[in-house]
């Protein structure tokens, strides 16, 4: 396959059905399960909630073929302001694998993020994803600590004594979660004209999905609930049975606990799973960037990411003090 027999364009409304489908017929392959995300009816809507979201695909023998999306993304890391594209999604249709068409999108998708200032790729990849891993370690930049997500269930979970954050809350908010996640790479700093913007950018993610608690009339514990099984489905094949689970989840984001409220976060953490749960999602999902950063008083399970920058050297184990990663973008 030659480069000119590959056509890599930014993917159009037209696109829509022919993504979704591309993205249930490529399973990740998760070890003992398969993986598929259903995202019907609209394939972009999990982009929409992004800021500089850029979705390409691949065309082959007039199909198309494979996809790949990014975001931009300007965090910390080790001190130091970076800006990175983060890939989120990358699929290869089964009939169309080792033909060129991963290469070719990662190429564009590349030079689309250099033009922005980029200085190169982020990846997270669940280990068990052999196929997505031996791709990306050909670039190197593995980092010696996994990102850690946390699956919460949401089926006991009941409202808590958090409450409703309004909009003259928003200012405490930044601090929160600034200062609670200060020095963990790949934490990117809200100002208030950013939180605005992530609100206000999709109804998945709005001002009414935030909770808080205060003591003494001041804020000490918030987050957001991103409601992404509103566009996602999740379905895991069990390679050995064939048993296929259906899920819709949700993530927590924009959260933050202040010194010496680490127990708020459960009322945080309680009342956003019951919210989950009332929008008929199973689970919650956080990113833990230490091990109990959060009091975790729901049933859990914990997920580990291997995070690879290529472009930028990874510290020692040592240098790092949290890993954090927003899971508005993954």
């Amino acid at each position: 396959m030659t480069p000119s027999e590959i056509t890599v364009r930014p993917a159009a409304a037209a696109d829509n059905e022919a993504m979704i489908a591309l993205e249930l017929q490529s399973a990740l392959d998760m070890g003992e399960a398969e993986q598929l995300f259903d995202r019907s009816p609209d394939a972009f809507a999990c982009c929409r909630v992004q800021d500089s979201c850029r979705i390409l695909v691949a065309e082959l023998d007039r199909c198309v073929a494979a996809m790949m999306a990014g975001v931009m993304i300007r965090p910390i890391v080790q001190g130091h302001v970076r800006t990175l594209v983060y890939i989120h999604r990358a699929r290869v249709h089964p009939d169309f694998q080792h033909r060129g068409a991963a290469m070719a999108l990662s190429s564009d998708l590349f030079a689309w993020a250099g033009r922005q200032g980029g200085e190169g790729p982020c990846y997270a990849i669940a280990p068990a994803n052999a196929p997505s891993l031996s791709f990306v370690e050909r670039g190197g930049g593995r980092w010696p600590l996994d990102v850690c997500l946390v699956d919460i269930e949401t089926d006991q979970a009941v409202p808590g004594e958090a409450q409703p954050i309004l909009d003259e809350h928003l200012p405490e908010v930044v601090r929160v979660v600034n200062d609670a996640h200060a020095g963990e790479d790949f934490f990117e700093p809200l100002t208030l004209e950013s939180l605005k913007a992530r609100l206000n950018r999709d109804e998945s993610y709005s001002l009414a999905s935030m909770r808080g608690v205060f003591a003494n009339g001041r804020l000490v514990a918030v987050g957001g609930l991103l409601d992404k099984g509103a566009y996602t489905r999740q379905i895991r094949i069990d390679r050995s049975t064939g048993e296929e689970t259906w899920t819709r989840g949700a993530a927590i984001v924009d959260w933050g606990i202040a010194p010496g409220h680490e127990d708020a976060s459960a009322e945080v953490l309680t009342s956003l799973g019951a919210e989950a749960r009332s929008l008929g999602r199973s689970t919650v999902t956080i990113c833990e960037p230490h091990h109990d950063a959060v009091s975790m008083v729901l049933p859990h399970r914990r997920l580990g990411l291997s995070l690879f920058t290529p472009s930028l050297k990874p510290p020692p184990a040592s240098r790092i003090s949290g890993l954090y990663l927003d899971l508005l973008n993954l």
